[in-house]
């Protein structure tokens, strides 16, 4: 989502908005640590935005579905994660004139319009849990014979 900074002012602007799915399964599928993980339904964004002078403020939270592959037993499970941001965008030349580096919470934005799609897709997958579980009760699979022991008996005991 595209929102032009003359746009904003001192007053609290509400956004609503969904980011597709498609760009963070795309950069889930290249990325190796996290595989097994997908995103099954539109990010929704709920956040508010505003300006002071010209740093921009952006708050929210954001929300989807995901599939996932258990690290415990392997199985495929749905699950919901959900986030909450805070960012403080500065100009990137004042950013550069104060030394500032992009941290979490700051960023920076050039030109007359900021793009916060892609600030809502990196939180998004911030919001990934980094081995995913099925269940707190998870028992797993058997090292010596591979069986689910959330379904089955071990048959190599």
């Amino acid at each position: 989502m595209i929102v032009k900074v003359a746009d904003l002012s001192d007053e609290v602007r509400q956004l609503r908005f969904a980011e597709q799915p498609a760009a963070l399964n795309a950069v889930l599928a290249d990325t190796s640590n996290v595989a097994g993980v997908r995103f099954e339904s539109p990010v929704e964004v709920d956040a508010e935005m505003y300006r002071h002078g010209s740093d921009v403020y952006l708050a929210g939270k954001l929300g989807s579905e995901v599939t996932a592959a258990c690290c415990r037993c392997a199985e495929e499970f749905s699950t919901s994660v959900d986030r909450s941001f805070k960012f403080l965008l500065v100009q990137a030349a004042a950013a550069n004139a104060e030394g500032l580096e992009d941290d979490r919470g700051l960023d920076h934005y050039d030109g007359d319009e900021i793009d916060v799609g892609p600030l809502v897709l990196e939180q998004a997958l911030l919001a990934l849990e980094a081995a995913p579980v099925c269940a707190p009760d998870c028992k797993g699979l058997c090292v010596g014979c591979g069986a689910n022991l959330n379904s089955e008996d071990c048959s190599c005991s």
